[in-house]
């Protein structure tokens, strides 16, 4: 559903919460877009980036669990849409994981809000990292 320049959107049961926003994004040709959610996830995939390695560490959680908070980002990467998601999580003893996600599954239902801005961004690799980092076209501390 829309509302003026914002998307709202209810994921179903069994409905892979990446999966469904990359096809949003590309229907509606947003070439960046702030994204928050909420709802409840019958598993979902999270990591932790270690500065060491330069790698994720990879968590796989297999049971019904909140969506306390989704947050992130979709920009441009090689000319298609490519997200950024952090998750909170809550297990059925209130308490609370967290991390980048790499994949989730809705259960009973995951709402989303996507708030679409005119101007796309890109990601490109950072060298320094290894990760693909945002290229603003200026700073606001300059």
């Amino acid at each position: 559903m829309r509302f003026d320049d914002r998307l709202q959107v209810r994921l179903e049961p069994g409905e892979e919460v990446a999966a469904r926003l990359l096809q949003l994004l590309e229907a509606e040709e947003v070439g960046y877009a702030a994204i928050t959610g909420l709802g409840a996830l019958s598993s979902i995939k999270l990591a932790y980036w270690a500065r060491e390695s330069r790698e994720y560490e990879v968590h796989q959680i297999e049971e019904q669990v909140e969506l306390v908070s989704l947050v992130g980002n979709a920009a441009m990467r090689e000319g298609k849409p490519a997200l950024h998601l952090h998750a909170s999580i809550g297990r059925r003893d209130l308490s609370l994981l967290g991390g980048h996600v790499i994949a989730a599954v809705a259960n009973p239902n995951v709402e989303l809000w996507l708030h679409p801005e005119p101007q796309a961004v890109t990601r490109e690799i950072d060298p320094g990292c290894g990760l693909p980092l945002m290229q603003l076209p200026e700073r606001l501390d300059d």
